[in-house]
């Protein structure tokens, strides 16, 4: 009995089956509520699952959807899909359920995430999930692409003021951002969305590996922001931090990645385990993993499903 599991992000759609073996996964367009409206997004949903379904039926399947952050969005998508002709079983939940699933299927950990956004999550003994963080670029998303980028750039700034030390970033994030002046750096970020700043993210990277002080004085800071979300997670979740297992998940904390070892550095003093890497694919498996639970009423997949949005 095959099961679908859809991870749905801001700029891309992947799906996969579970069990893992069964049928091969794809990809698809990505919809978000927020950013094409509920209607936009049943339509483009209800094509991705014709797509991933056109051979083979599944029992069910979970779609992980940013923005779907409570149970009426869902439930009107879930609705909206039945009408489009979609006759199989579909949850819809959101995305850091998939994350979840992900990293902390096997018992209690604690996950950080951090991608264009970021947050932690961590599993307590009794399954129950705690998530902190990703509360969006405005208010949130400490130590995340776009937050790396934007502390780089704001260091430029105070460089330019004499209100910091010279930098690297100076040049090469004017030259990234095509800006016409280093002072005009927060005037072109202001106007890209914060994708468009994260991808950026290789020119700090560069620039810190080049040895420039301040370059990796971001890249620390932002490390000590996903520590203290990590913190916060495990404190929340009645979790210490010894041998606790850690999964690391998203493109900033990826195996090769400077941030993950300073993370890693972090975590140690509080006793945690060595991380683990979620690969770029696993949400998806993690969604599907959450469908056959929730078709099949296993604890704790059904109580995550029923939740929807942590």
């Amino acid at each position: 009995m095959p099961f679908l599991g859809f991870d749905v992000g801001g700029s891309q759609c992947r799906y996969e089956w579970w069990p893992i073996a069964s049928h091969s996964g794809g990809d698809g367009a990505s919809v978000q509520p927020a950013v094409h409206g509920i209607d936009a997004t049943i339509a483009g949903l209800a094509a991705v699952l014709r797509a991933a379904t056109a051979e083979v039926r599944p029992e069910a399947a979970v779609c992980a959807l940013a923005g779907v952050g409570d149970a009426a969005t869902a439930r009107t998508i879930e609705a909206g899909l039945r009408a489009a002709g979609i006759a199989f079983p579909v949850a819809l939940v959101g995305d850091v359920l998939a994350a979840a699933a992900a990293g902390l299927a096997d018992g209690p950990g604690v996950l950080v995430w951090a991608g264009t956004g970021s947050f932690a999550i961590a599993r307590g003994t009794n399954g129950e999930l705690h998530r902190v963080g990703g509360r969006g670029y405005l208010l949130g998303d400490q130590g995340s692409g776009y937050d790396l980028v934007r502390r780089a750039a704001a260091a430029v700034l105070l460089a330019i003021d004499d209100l910091g030390p010279p930098t690297a970033l100076t040049d090469a994030l004017t030259r990234a951002f095509a800006a016409p002046a280093p002072q005009r750096l927060g005037a072109v970020l202001q106007r890209l969305a914060p994708g468009e700043v994260a991808k950026h993210l290789g020119v700090v990277l560069a620039i810190a590996a080049a040895g420039d002080a301040v370059a990796n004085d971001v890249l620390q800071s932002g490390a000590d922001a996903l520590a203290m979300l990590a913190n916060a997670a495990m404190r929340q979740a009645g979790l210490d931090g010894n041998a606790l297992p850690v999964g690391f998940g998203g493109g900033v904390l990826a195996a090769t990645s400077p941030v993950a070892g300073l993370l890693t550095g972090r975590l140690r003093t509080f006793g945690c385990s060595a991380p683990k890497f979620v690969e770029p694919r696993a949400a998806a498996v993690g969604a599907a993993w959450l469908a056959h639970g929730w078709q099949t009423r296993q604890s704790p997949q059904q109580e995550w499903v029923a939740r929807v949005a942590i």
